[in-house]
């Protein structure tokens, strides 16, 4: 059963192609005179860069070169004078607090003496920008042929010449 099914379908398709076949047979090739050819322009919005570049005014820290020497040296007095005040674990609480005061004390008179300096300095920057240009550009060729006494148009994708290939067929119309 299954193979008739297989046999009716092949047979089907063979000939519902078969008329095809026939009428691609009865096709033949020739050429026609060109009569007119028009360009069809289209408008085409084409993308240009430009690298723009300005100097511009930036603000930069000296480097300054300072020592840990005055924070520890003032951590150590700090924590002297500290540890003469209070008793028992009073007075290791009172030595610590005497080492971070006199390390702050010794860094704030260090950064005093040696501010923090800026100089102006002038960079390059540069970015780049889309500028938009708009062309019109040939997509096309509208062409009016003829062939055997009688005039077509069609619209070609390349210019043509003084004449054109044309695909000439017969095919029976239905009565």
């Amino acid at each position: 059963m299954n193979r008739i099914r297989h046999f009716f379908t092949l047979a089907i398709l063979v000939s519902s192609a078969l008329p095809l076949a026939a009428n691609a047979q009865q096709q033949r090739q020739a050429w026609a005179d060109v009569i007119e050819a028009q360009p069809v322009r289209q408008q085409v919005r084409i993308p240009v860069e430009n690298q723009v570049c300005w100097d511009e005014q930036v603000v930069r820290p000296v480097p300054v070169r300072r020592s840990a020497a005055p924070g520890i040296f003032g951590a150590i007095i700090g924590g002297v004078i500290g540890h003469q005040f209070g008793g028992g674990s009073g007075q290791d609480i009172m030595t610590a607090a005497g080492a971070v005061v006199g390390a702050s004390v010794a860094s704030e008179a260090q950064y005093r003496r040696y501010p923090d300096r800026y100089y102006q300095a002038t960079e390059q920057r540069c970015e780049t920008q889309t500028e938009w240009r708009y062309e019109d550009r040939i997509v096309a060729w509208d062409v009016t042929y003829e062939f055997n006494g009688e005039r077509y148009r069609s619209q070609l994708q390349q210019a043509p010449g003084d004449r054109i290939r044309i695909q000439v067929g017969v095919r029976p119309l239905a009565q």
